[in-house]
């Protein structure tokens, strides 16, 4: 059973629905190392202040990043957590991959351009993407 780490605090009060959706965030770790909500689903839906939560998931380990509308392609923005050594362990891995294509290979470079830039086409980096959100189920180039 996987350990809740404290955030208990954050999800009380919550429907089974929202906490399924705060589950992005919640579940973010070893096997997901980066998870994403838009800020339009923290604020409106959840009802959280997201500068609250950001420094919640910081006082447990976890790296997060607001990004606002203009530097990410989600419409109302979005905040991103992820564990910087999980997310560094994928990176390492698929250095020469996210070299090819120009993409950083530091977490938080990293996080920062899925942030910014949406990729559908199915190619190696994409896999690396899906990886990095704890997607093994769909290979794109395998």
């Amino acid at each position: 059973m996987k350990q809740d780490r404290g955030r208990g605090s954050k999800t009380r009060g919550l429907s089974p629905d929202q906490k399924a959706i705060l589950s992005s965030l919640t579940g973010v770790g070893p096997s997901k190392p980066i998870g994403y909500l838009p800020l339009y689903t923290v604020r409106d839906f959840l009802k959280i202040d997201p500068q609250a939560l950001v420094e919640s998931v910081v006082m447990e380990g976890l790296s997060a990043t607001l990004f606002e509308a203009s530097d990410c392609c989600i419409k109302s923005g979005a905040l991103y957590v992820y564990d910087s050594h999980a997310l560094q362990q994928v990176l390492n891995a698929s250095r020469s991959v996210l070299s090819q294509h120009g993409w950083p290979i530091d977490s938080e470079g990293f996080v920062a351009r899925v942030a910014g830039e949406w990729i559908e086409e199915p190619t190696a980096l994409l896999d690396v993407i899906d990886r990095a959100f704890g997607d093994t189920t769909r290979s794109k180039t395998a």
